[in-house]
Formats: structure tokens, C-alpha cells, sequence
């Protein structure tokens, strides 16, 4: 498994390679550059010349690639950060609960080994277990780090690509989290349902919303939520119940925390169900499916033959094979987090990486446009990675060796 772990990640590497080499020709290609407004103000020629020179954008395509690239993997020069300070390369460590969440997700990965605990949904609870604790540790533990790579400053004047992806990060996995949590809630049980039920008027209801949701664009599926559930909502009850825009209330900091978390709450629903919605008809389809296939296998119709309750030979005979497709989904859905709320973001006014993406565009900011588009690659490699793990863990007969 090591072994193969490491093969993919280079593999991973290489792809991630030629992914910034294509992205960086093509927005060369695109036409226009970030300094196009300028010049339209003639008094600007010097600002021109000076940031021209500045940005290296009078150097050969491929040199200011190769420049690009060596400083998108180069640590900054930070001030190293008061208390406990670990030298690693330019990385500085504010105090020590960096360490200590970094070590406590290491001794739990050990214990999960090392325990001995001879059920069936031992392997798969330590796989998603795993995932979910080195996860929270490395995004708990990156508040208490003073690190960051060259990624450049943004063309449009806002700082550090680096401050600026990571200070919309968290409005974006708040937002995604949200979507995924509903999706796997609702799609997988309605999965699962359709299949047990299958041809009845729950399930061809079910299979018809499906296939629509599926083939409605997310900006349709967008403005359609903020009609109906705000717009018309408010119009027929009289209450305002969800907004359509912003993150939270111009008044939030003075809330009570029970208003601050219904003001979240209203501010959140629609753009993660427009989200979700997508991915629910997804996951029902191939949970239905996947379902269908298990339990027409010999050794399920043997389970039933040998009179186990029908709930134990679903829960625990054929959910579990069935939920193998689902993880491939799942783990491309985590990574393409990002991806997926770029448009809703934009029309939800969401202050998240993928608004922040519509602007670096719509500005030619090549450093946040490239700093994007890497981020979203890297983690699909590694989800994808993730994922052939979860097949050895849910699936026996999967080797690696």
C-alpha cells in the first residue's frame, strides 16, 4: 500500500505539472492583460512601464512560466512568530497546540491500527474516521501557523494571493461542508429507499427529479431557489424567512448566539441547497443502482435463504458493497468544492474562493487565477488517492500489492 501511495503521488505530480503548464498558455492565449484598463487613461504610461517591469510581463511566455513556477513552490519570508518557534525551512509555529493536534491525529491514525475490533464497520468508520481527524487537525493547526508559499500578489491591488485565497477559504468550506453534509443525508437514504422500493410511484417520481436536477444547469437551479424560497416564500407568507445574498447580517457581531446561528442559517440554506441539489440526484442514481446490483447476487439471495432479517441483509450485507461507487463520487465532490461554488457563490454573493475566482478573471489576475486552478487540481489528486484507499478498505478483494 506505502508503495503504491508514493507511485501515485508522483504520478500526482506530474499531472499537476502539465495542469500549470496548459492553464498558464491558455490564459496567455486568452487575449488582453491585467494592465488593459490603464491604458486607456494616457497618463498612466509610466504606472504601465513601472509595473510591467515589476510583474515580469515583458519577459518570453515560458520564462515568466518557469519564473511562476518557482515561486508558487517557495515558502515567503514571514516573521517568525513569538513562543515556540520550530525552524523548518521559513515555517514559524505560534505556541504548541500545532504539535500537539498534529501528534494527536498521529497517535489516533496508530491506535485505529493497532485496535483489534473484529466488526464490519470497523475498516470503513477508520477509514472516514482518518479522513475526517487529519483534516480537522491540519485546518485547526494552520490557524496557529505563520507560513506561506510565493503565490504573489494579486494584479488588482489586494495583497498576497496567498492571505487572499485562504481568508475566503473558510466562507467556501462552510458553504461546501454544508452541501455535502445535505447531499449524503438525503441522497444516499433516497437511494437506498428507491432501490427497496423499486418501480413504485416513490420511485419513478423519485428517478423523474432526479433526471431534472441533474440536467438543470446550478445558475438555474440558483436563481430558481432565490425565487421561490425568498422572492415568492416572503411574497405568500409574509415572512421573510431565507436572504439571497451575503454571508451574514451587517449586525451580526451585536447578536446573541442563538441569532447568530438562525442568521447563518438563513444566509446559508439556499446557496448550499442549490449546491446539493445536484449532487442528491447524483448519489440517488448510483446509490439506486449500486443497490439494485448487490441484491441480486448469489450470496445475498443466500443470506436471505438462510432467513436473516431482511433490515440485517440490507444494513449489513449489502450496504456496504453498495456504497463502493459512492465513494468515488464523494471523494471528486470534496475536492471539487471549490469548483462547484464558483457560480453559485457569484450569484449568491458568497465572499468565497470561487466569487474571489470570478474577479481574478474578470480582471486577468493571472497569479489568483493560477493559484485557484492549482488548488482545485491538488485536491482532486489527493481525493482521488483517498479514494482508492476507501475500495481496499470497503472491498476486500481490492489489492494494492
Amino acid at each position: 500500500m506505502g508503495s503504491y501511495i508514493i507511485r501515485r503521488l508522483v504520478y500526482g505530480l506530474v499531472t499537476l505539472l502539465a495542469l500549470s503548464l496548459v492553464v498558464f498558455l491558455l490564459i496567455q492565449a486568452s487575449g488582453g492583460g491585467p494592465l488593459d484598463r490603464l491604458k486607456l487613461n494616457p497618463r498612466m504610461r509610466g504606472v504601465i512601464a513601472q509595473l510591467t517591469e515589476e510583474w515580469g510581463l515583458d519577459k518570453p511566455v515560458m520564462q515568466q512560466y518557469f519564473t511562476w513556477l518557482k515561486n508558487f513552490v517557495t515558502p515567503a519570508d514571514v516573521r517568525a512568530a513569538d513562543g515556540l518557534t520550530v525552524l523548518f525551512g521559513k515555517i514559524g509555529i505560534r505556541g504548541s497546540m500545532p504539535i500537539i493536534l498534529i501528534l494527536g491525529a498521529g497517535a489516533y491514525t496508530v491506535g485505529t491500527f493497532l485496535a483489534k475490533v473484529a466488526k464490519p464497520w470497523w475498516r470503513p468508520f477508520r477509514a472516514f474516521s482518518l479522513v475526517f481527524v487529519w483534516f480537522t487537525a491540519i485546518w485547526l493547526a494552520k490557524s496557529r501557523l505563520v507560513f506561506s508559499l510565493s503565490w504573489g500578489d494579486s494584479f488588482r491591488g489586494d495583497g498576497p494571493v496567498w492571505d487572499n485565497i485562504f481568508g475566503a477559504a473558510g466562507a467556501t468550506f462552510r458553504l461546501g461542508l454544508t452541501a455535502l453534509i445535505l447531499a449524503l443525508l438525503i441522497g444516499i437514504p433516497l437511494g437506498i429507499y428507491q432501490a427497496i422500493r423499486q418501480y413504485s410511484f416513490f420511485d419513478q417520481v423519485g428517478t423523474t427529479l432526479s433526471f431534472v436536477a441533474f440536467s438543470t444547469p446550478i445558475f438555474i437551479i440558483a436563481v430558481g431557489t432565490q425565487l421561490l424560497f425568498a422572492l415568492y416564500l416572503e411574497k405568500w407568507t409574509g415572512v421573510k424567512l431565507f436572504f439571497v445574498a451575503g454571508m451574514s447580517d451587517p449586525s451580526y457581531a451585536s447578536l446573541s448566539f442563538l441569532a447568530r446561528m438562525g442568521d447563518v442559517a438563513r444566509h446559508l440554506t439556499l446557496p448550499a441547497l442549490s449546491i446539493a441539489l445536484i449532487s442528491i440526484a447524483t448519489y440517488s442514481r448510483f446509490q439506486r443502482a449500486s443497490m439494485l446490483e448487490v441484491m441480486h447476487s448469489d450470496y445475498l439471495r443466500t443470506a436471505k435463504a438462510k432467513g436473516l432479517p431482511r433490515r440485517r441483509v440490507i444494513l449489513k450485507h449489502a450496504l456496504r458493497n453498495a456504497l463502493i461507487p459512492i465513494v468515488t463520487l464523494v471523494s471528486l465532490d470534496i475536492a471539487g468544492i471549490i469548483g462547484g461554488a464558483i457560480i453559485t457563490e457569484s450569484i449568491f454573493g458568497w465572499p468565497g474562493v470561487g466569487r474571489l475566482y470570478i474577479q481574478a478573471i474578470d480582471a486577468v489576475d493571472y497569479p489568483t487565477v493560477m493559484a485557484v486552478v492549482m488548488s482545485i487540481g491538488a485536491g482532486i489528486v489527493v481525493m482521488n488517492i483517498v479514494a482508492d484507499i476507501l475500495y481496499g478498505v470497503l472491498d476486500p478483494r481490492v489489492r494494492y500489492d
